[in-house]
């Protein structure tokens, strides 16, 4: 064992040595402790740097069988700045050499960065803010921010909605690399800081800091949507819309509502879907191109749903492949709507409209690892678990299902995980093959 390693690759070295998991550690340390909550994405982010376990030093050495001193000497040597919580654990780790970096290039000395992220966690903590990302700025920048967060009239500007809007970026990123719960800390910070810095800040900053919690809110919705937790997934949309309405942000607005009806797919509720979408075809919403694009798809899903009419979906999918044409830009609002992601769509509708062949062709042609991230990839192989089942494969169904299962724990991904048991449950009539049984124990276990 190396004791000179920083705290992070420490314990993953302690771990691996101990012949544990990461979820075995976490479960080690909830039974040391009486509690249940660390889990593998906490011990995941402590051997990433991405958190400090300062508080949990003493069940991390009883748990991998060290002397707590081994683990506090190798905290001090991992002495980079970080933010603090609440509840004294770290939020986002920031490397002091990039966020010291000003514009010129100069660097701050550490006296002076320690310095300003007291203040910032200080002004943080006293708004009620847990956790919040911050990009690579420099000091001046920082000081900044504090300022704007303690005097929102006097401070509050155009950076720091800029400010925001990054860290929400940074956040989506986190998503789309390790699961979103990962990002829902450094989210439900800025939505507190936004919403507090916009009560006393300038008309005309107001707007657009309103404007930019509602961006946060609906992240949350999608972050929480994936978890599967329906209820709170529920409350940041209509949070989303509501602060939409405030700053008079008409597409966005249409956009919540598409969200809505992405969220009644999920429970294959096809008259909410179509009910939703219609409203955002028929309002007032002066959407971009590639967002109405996703609308006359998800419109195609719901007639594949509802009445099994071909000749509706196809016209409405045609309608979407000129829309996506047409965009320019995908920036803004629904980034992420892009032709593959649209193919494998049109892929759902057919499986959805009883013609699971072609959707096997579309799911071959464009589900690609190179072209989702991990959690995508897998809950689209998921889908394309189910469209092997109902073509009457059950052994690649059980094999696409099983590897998205893979994916689903590493990424947190409930919405997948739900997908996978649909595809058990129809699986049942194969229910013999040494495949289908593979799936079922891993499902299991």
């Amino acid at each position: 064992m190396s004791t000179a390693a920083e705290l992070p690759a420490l314990l993953k070295q302690l771990r691996e040595q101990a012949g544990m998991s990461q979820s075995d550690l976490a479960a080690r340390l909830c039974a040391i402790t009486s509690t249940t909550t660390v889990t593998r994405t906490e011990v995941s982010r402590w051997e990433r740097g991405r958190r400090r376990p300062e508080a949990w030093l003493a069940a991390l050495a009883a748990g991998l069988g060290v002397e707590r001193a081994v683990l506090e000497a190798a905290a001090e040597r991992d002495g980079r700045p970080a933010l603090l919580d609440a509840g004294g654990m770290c939020a986002q780790p920031v490397a002091a050499e990039a966020l010291a970096a000003q514009q010129t290039g100069t660097v701050e000395t550490g006296d002076e960065w320690t310095r300003v992220s007291e203040l910032l966690r200080r002004t943080f903590l006293k708004r009620g803010v847990a956790a919040i990302a911050l990009p690579a700025v420099g000091v001046g920048e920082l000081q900044h921010i504090a300022a704007a967060l303690e005097d929102a009239r006097r401070y509050a500007d155009a950076a720091l909605v800029e400010h925001f809007r990054s860290c929400i970026d940074e956040a989506a990123g986190l998503d789309r690399t390790v699961g979103a719960a990962a990002g829902i800390p450094v989210v439900l910070g800025l939505v507190t800081a936004i919403d507090q810095t916009a009560r006393d800040a300038r008309p005309e900053v107001r707007r657009a800091l309103v404007r930019t919690a509602a961006l946060a809110a609906e992240l949350l919705g999608w972050f929480y949507r994936d978890l599967g937790a329906g209820r709170p997934a529920g409350y940041w949309r209509d949070r989303a819309m509501e602060w939409a309405q405030m700053a008079a942000d008409s597409a966005m607005q249409g956009y919540v509502l598409l969200k809505k009806a992405q969220a009644a797919w999920d429970e294959r509720d096809a008259v909410g879907m179509m009910a939703f979408v219609q409203a955002v075809q028929e309002g007032p919403w002066r959407l971009p191109p590639h967002v109405q694009a996703e609308a006359a798809q998800q419109a195609a899903r719901a007639h594949a749903m509802l009445d099994q009419d071909a000749n509706a979906m196809e016209a409405e999918i045609e309608q979407a492949r000129e829309l996506l044409t047409e965009a320019t830009s995908s920036a803004g609002i629904g980034p992420h709507f892009n032709k593959a992601l649209f193919e494998l769509q049109v892929a759902i509708c057919h499986a959805e409209v009883g013609s699971p062949d072609r959707a096997l062709e579309l799911y071959e042609a464009n589900l690609t690892q190179a072209a989702f991230s991990k959690r995508d990839f897998g809950y689209f192989l998921s889908l394309k678990g189910a469209a092997y089942a109902a073509a009457k494969d059950p052994d690649n169904a059980a094999t696409s299902a099983l590897s998205a299962l893979e994916i689903a724990r590493a990424t947190d991904s409930a919405r997948t995980h739900r997908e996978v048991l649909r595809v058990v449950g129809r699986l049942r009539t194969w229910q013999q093959r040494p495949a289908v049984q593979e799936l079922r124990q891993a499902v299991l276990t």
